[in-house]
């Protein structure tokens, strides 16, 4: 792992950027240390409270598949739902 200062990393973004993708690299502050990690893709929370099993990129892949399901009529109805819970 690689250990910068926010001045360093400034100062050679490019060059850490393209590191970040070979190893781990991660910024000093003052608020603590940030870790650079790389994605194709972003995802941000979609809870309004930055509900933590949100962040969780497996749940967020087994909400999407749930909901393309109810799109595509794959899902019971409600009521039947409701039936078996006893509700």
């Amino acid at each position: 792992m690689i250990l910068l200062t926010v001045t360093e990393f400034r100062n050679n973004i490019s060059k850490y950027l393209q590191l970040a993708f070979k190893e781990k690299v991660a910024l000093k502050s003052k608020g603590g240390i940030i870790e650079l990690t790389p994605s194709t893709e972003i995802r941000l929370n979609p809870s309004p409270s930055n509900d933590p099993y949100f962040d969780n990129s497996l749940n967020l892949d087994h909400i999407e598949k749930g909901r393309i399901d109810a799109v595509e009529g794959r899902t019971k109805p409600w009521n039947e739902i409701k039936d078996k819970l006893g509700l």
